[in-house]
């Protein structure tokens, strides 16, 4: 008759006796993104995209300086008249060079490159951030999964103890002859049900345990205790239309549609560019010093300003006007994907919405039912101990507040992910 005791020593001292990390939501999300892969591989994927961008820009702006040294220790030196050398390293057999050269224009070239270059390192923030919120949001159903599953540990205990509890009532009632063998067989069975309860509970809290853990890079097994989330919190629901409004604006996907729209219409701009006649101009400076004075120019340094002006001729121009037709057409795409973006995000948002609406009056309906099913068993149980009530009837008074309070565990934490799901669906970030 005992048996399920031990079985319950087993199970719950997970939580009781070993010391255990009591992990916050936000806590535990900030964990789960510092050992994220997913996370670091896109942070490192946007530092690459910057570096770039800031290696086209210096290109783009920056002069380009070079110094040269030359020296012939063998055979016939040019700086020497082509007198051959054996093997010598003189002073007359060396000469030095230094330049300088920038770019003062080139037909927008270089601003076409480095406005792409930026776009590719928004759109690697862009994708940055999406990371964020899809492992924060991951982190955020592991946690609440968690809390569940240790909360109906604890509904399956203490009803556990009950159905014990009401076996040995009936079986002091069987022995003074107040119920039949029947009666006392059926609250055994409900005593072992709710055995194998607490077993299929415990099971299903240590898979939660398993994905909590190797989310945040903990051991397998390792305890963790929760800090208590009591209630959904406000029941006053968002506005629905700013909501859509903030969506679109700060949403990772509709960032990252909009920046590919962006470098669409550049690689257009860029394709009828290269079409169009190109000038450019360039300023240089330089300075040779031969050992020999042997080909000195005659003005030495030099400097000057360059002009020239190129005009694509012949088949070229056909390739020219099958780039910019290509160019198009992966802009009208990206301005389609970006109206195809638009429209998700105003389903996920609304959908979001009525999920949210619908889980806190799930939580408020499982509360009041929970309350009158405890009222009910406690009544049952009453009448049942002055045996003015069979085992049947205390039967499914106890199964009732069971389904009770599991209706109403589930609905807690249902509306407390239901939050996370309109705060990602909005755009808000989850780990601030």
């Amino acid at each position: 008759m005992m048996g399920w005791l031990p079985l319950l020593l087993v199970l719950l001292p997970a939580q009781v006796r070993a010391e255990s990390s009591t992990f916050t939501v936000g806590g535990y999300i900030q964990t789960v993104l510092d050992a994220s892969p997913e996370v670091q591989k896109a942070a490192a994927d946007f530092a690459a995209a910057r570096a770039a961008w800031k290696g086209q820009t210096a290109s783009a702006w920056l002069p380009t300086v070079g110094l040269t040294g030359t020296a012939y220790p063998y055979g016939h030196d040019p700086a020497e008249g082509y007198r051959f050398q054996h093997w010598g390293l003189a002073r007359a057999d060396t000469s030095l060079a230094a330049s300088a050269s920038l770019n003062l224009f080139n037909g927008f070239a270089d601003y076409y490159k480095v406005r792409q270059t930026a776009l590719s390192r928004d759109t690697a923030e862009a994708s940055l951030s999406g990371s964020r919120q899809a492992r924060a949001f991951a982190a955020a159903q592991a946690f609440y999964d968690l809390g569940l599953k240790a909360r109906l540990i604890e509904v399956a205990a203490e009803n556990l103890k009950i159905q014990k509890d009401n076996h040995e009532l009936t079986l002091d009632h069987y022995r003074n002859g107040m119920k039949s063998l029947a009666d006392l067989l059926k609250s055994e069975t409900d005593w072992h049900s709710s055995g194998l309860n607490v077993a299929r509970a415990e099971a299903e809290r240590r898979q939660a345990l398993l994905e909590f853990n190797l989310l945040a890079g903990r051991p397998a097994d390792e305890p963790a205790a929760l800090a208590a989330e009591l209630d959904p919190g406000t029941t006053t629901l968002p506005s629905l239309a700013a909501d859509v409004a903030a969506a679109l604006a700060r949403r990772p996907e509709m960032a990252s549609a909009r920046l590919a729209l962006e470098a669409g219409e550049t690689a257009v701009k860029q394709a009828l560019r290269d079409g169009l006649p190109q000038l450019s101009a360039n300023a240089s400076w330089s300075r040779t010093d031969n050992g020999s004075n042997i080909g000195n120019p005659a003005v030495n340094p030099n400097y000057q300003v360059g002009l020239s002006l190129s005009l694509p001729l012949g088949f070229n121009a056909a390739t020219q006007v099958f780039s910019v037709s290509a160019a198009r057409a992966r802009s009208a795409a990206a301005r389609q994907s970006l109206a195809a973006a638009t429209r998700q995000v105003r389903s996920e948002v609304h959908s979001a919405f009525i999920a949210l609406e619908s889980a806190l009056d799930t939580y408020r309906i499982a509360s009041l039912k929970e309350d009158i099913a405890r009222r009910s068993f406690e009544l049952v149980n009453e009448q049942y101990r002055q045996n003015s009530a069979d085992v049947i009837r205390l039967a499914q008074a106890q199964l009732d507040y069971l389904n009770a309070r599991t209706e109403r565990a589930r609905a807690l934490f249902g509306a407390l992910l239901s939050r996370y799901q309109y705060r990602l669906a909005i755009g808000e970030p989850l780990w601030k």
